[in-house]
């Protein structure tokens, strides 16, 4: 009786999943467009302007905060808007690209720890394990959906890097943090693996070509972009800084809930400088943790030990909406991959601490999603990221007694 209502929940589940997808693909052509569009919108008017040779960082609508590299690689989809079917042919090339991002970041993943397969050759065998990613997931899949936001891209940027360290491809390793940065400058904050690895190439590699990315082809584009980054540094980011009061507790950073439940008020520089000590706060354990470990573990650990960097993403910067927790998609995978392991060696899952810690985190930040006055998010958030690290030690101690193997084999 067990084992067949499991078969009916992983049914659903992979129905419900399948529903989702199509679902979200529909949602971000509705959406852009609508009158003022959507996120991507954003993107392609700035495209515009730019090239045009206006500042991207004025708009009056839907404002654009991001570094120019974004408007450069949209700049072709801006020619996709003069009606109805050209704005849906945009908003669904983006979108396909985007799901492309996610699933090869899942698949990757998996091939990391079990060993290489193809695509089809894991869909075959077990449907269940994407569907169950895309219902945890799914709030802040839709989000990302609805407004044609780049957080997927990022995700699958951050996972190039990861995969070209582990092939010791460091210039590509590179490259793909440098894209991801270039995007949204956090992700920079990931180049701290290298500590780990010693492929230190990859530093010189990612500074080089997110400068490259960031200021050399915006200025060869348009020779006013310094200025621009003058206007942003002064006009918008202060205005960033005060969003800890505009969200409340709809922000899920440690810093912006601390502003906003004391009321304080930042300097720019001087939250920049709060903002570096969190992060250094929070990276330290598991720095402890992958330093003595790294060199002799498997690929799990090694998975673990990059994803357990994610969490500290959105712990450390100001952020309030529900696309940015994408970035917990590797964590989940690594989450899964435990519950799995738990099942396979006949453990009864709902004794497990630490999957009990991870799904209650789960459940707060879905709770959170809906119940934004209370910050339900951040304490997932937390929640999280200290079962991350405490798997981290409890697979640190295995490496400590075990040869190192691959994955789980």
């Amino acid at each position: 009786m067990i084992r067949g209502r499991g078969s009916v929940f992983r049914h659903l589940v992979i129905l419900f999943s399948g529903f989702a997808i199509v679902l979200f693909f529909y949602q971000s052509i509705r959406n852009h467009n609508y009158e003022n569009g959507n996120d991507l919108t954003s993107y392609l008017n700035s495209a515009r302007w730019f090239f045009s040779g206006e500042n991207p960082f004025t708009a009056p609508v839907r404002r654009y905060i991001y570094p120019l590299f974004l408007v450069i690689v949209s700049y072709p989809l801006s020619f996709l808007q003069a009606n109805y079917w050209q704005r849906a042919l945009a908003a669904a090339t983006w979108s396909l690209v985007a799901y492309i991002a996610f699933f090869w970041t899942i698949f990757a993943s998996w091939n990391i720890i079990y060993g290489a397969r193809p695509v089809w050759g894991w869909l075959k065998g077990n449907l269940f394990p994407p569907a169950l990613m895309i219902l945890l997931l799914h709030p802040f899949l839709q989000d990302e959906f609805l407004n044609g936001q780049v957080n997927l891209f990022l995700v699958g940027s951050l996972a190039g890097y990861f995969f070209m360290l582990q092939r010791d491809r460091q210039f590509s390793a590179g490259l793909f943090l440098a894209i991801a940065a270039a995007l949204k400058v956090a992700p920079a904050l990931c180049l701290i693996f290298v500590i780990f690895t010693r492929q230190y190439r990859v530093i010189p590699y990612f500074i080089i070509l997110f400068f490259l990315f960031v200021i050399g082809i915006p200025y060869a584009i348009n020779d006013q972009s310094i200025a621009y980054y003058g206007y942003f540094v002064s006009e918008v980011l202060p205005s960033i800084t005060t969003s800890d009061f505009e969200h409340g507790y709809g922000q899920y950073s440690i810093l912006s809930t601390v502003s906003y439940a004391f009321n304080i008020h930042w300097n720019p520089l001087v939250k920049i400088g709060a903002i570096c000590i969190v992060a250094a706060a929070l990276l330290a354990p598991v720095i402890a943790v992958g330093w003595k470990s790294y060199c002799h573990a498997g690929n799990y650990f090694r998975l673990a030990l990059f994803a357990a960097i994610m969490p500290v993403i959105p712990l450390t910067f100001p952020m309030s909406e529900a696309h940015h927790l994408l970035i917990l998609t590797m964590p989940l995978v690594v989450i899964i991959a435990y519950w799995q392991r738990l099942v396979e060696k006949g453990k009864a899952i709902f004794k497990d601490r630490l999957l009990l810690l991870f799904a209650s985190s789960m459940v707060l930040l879905h709770l959170g999603h809906a119940i934004k006055p209370a910050p339900l998010r951040l304490m997932g958030l937390l929640g999280l990221y200290l079962g991350m690290v405490h798997l981290l030690r409890s697979l640190s101690r295995s490496v400590a007694t075990e040869p190192a193997q691959r994955g789980f084999r």
